[in-house]
Protein backbone atom coordinates (compact mmCIF):
# COMPACT_ATOMS: atom_id res chain seq x y z
CA UNK A 1 0.00 0.00 0.00
CA UNK A 2 1.39 3.32 -0.81
CA UNK A 3 1.96 5.58 2.10
CA UNK A 4 1.69 3.07 5.01
CA UNK A 5 5.12 3.16 6.96
CA UNK A 6 6.83 -0.46 8.24
CA UNK A 7 8.64 -0.71 11.42
CA UNK A 8 12.05 -1.53 10.63
CA UNK A 9 12.93 -6.12 10.74
CA UNK A 10 15.68 -5.02 13.66
CA UNK A 11 14.84 -2.27 16.67
CA UNK A 12 17.71 0.28 16.59
CA UNK A 13 20.16 -0.79 19.77
CA UNK A 14 18.99 1.07 23.43
CA UNK A 15 22.03 0.98 25.24
CA UNK A 16 21.26 4.20 27.36
CA UNK A 17 23.83 5.93 25.30
CA UNK A 18 26.82 4.58 27.64
CA UNK A 19 28.58 3.03 24.11
CA UNK A 20 28.60 -0.28 25.75
CA UNK A 21 26.93 -2.95 24.01
CA UNK A 22 24.85 -5.90 25.07
CA UNK A 23 24.05 -9.13 24.32
CA UNK A 24 21.78 -12.12 25.64
CA UNK A 25 23.79 -14.91 27.31
CA UNK A 26 21.93 -18.40 27.20
CA UNK A 27 24.08 -19.81 29.98
CA UNK A 28 23.27 -17.26 32.58
CA UNK A 29 19.88 -16.36 30.63
CA UNK A 30 19.82 -12.58 31.03
CA UNK A 31 21.79 -9.96 29.43
CA UNK A 32 25.01 -8.85 29.39
CA UNK A 33 27.73 -6.37 28.20
CA UNK A 34 29.82 -7.63 25.81
CA UNK A 35 33.61 -8.11 26.75
CA UNK A 36 35.93 -8.15 23.92
CA UNK A 37 33.25 -6.75 21.39
CA UNK A 38 33.97 -7.27 17.85
CA UNK A 39 32.26 -6.10 14.76
CA UNK A 40 31.91 -8.91 12.16
CA UNK A 41 29.55 -9.21 8.82
CA UNK A 42 27.31 -12.12 8.75
CA UNK A 43 27.35 -14.15 5.44
CA UNK A 44 24.07 -12.20 4.63
CA UNK A 45 26.06 -8.70 4.54
CA UNK A 46 23.84 -7.81 7.36
CA UNK A 47 26.52 -6.33 10.41
CA UNK A 48 26.77 -7.87 14.10
CA UNK A 49 28.73 -8.40 17.22
CA UNK A 50 30.23 -10.75 18.87
CA UNK A 51 32.23 -11.45 22.16
CA UNK A 52 32.48 -12.97 25.49
CA UNK A 53 30.39 -12.83 28.40
CA UNK A 54 32.24 -11.25 31.72
CA UNK A 55 30.33 -13.99 33.97
CA UNK A 56 30.61 -17.55 32.92
CA UNK A 57 33.30 -16.67 29.79
CA UNK A 58 30.82 -18.20 27.43
CA UNK A 59 30.66 -16.71 23.47
CA UNK A 60 27.80 -13.74 23.12
CA UNK A 61 26.37 -12.39 19.75
CA UNK A 62 24.45 -9.39 18.90
CA UNK A 63 22.93 -9.42 14.55
CA UNK A 64 22.69 -5.14 14.39
CA UNK A 65 26.13 -3.77 15.22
Amino acid sequence: MPGTRRRPAIAPERDGGNGMAEAYCVKDKKKVEIKNPTQITMKNGKPATKGTCPECGGSVFRIGG
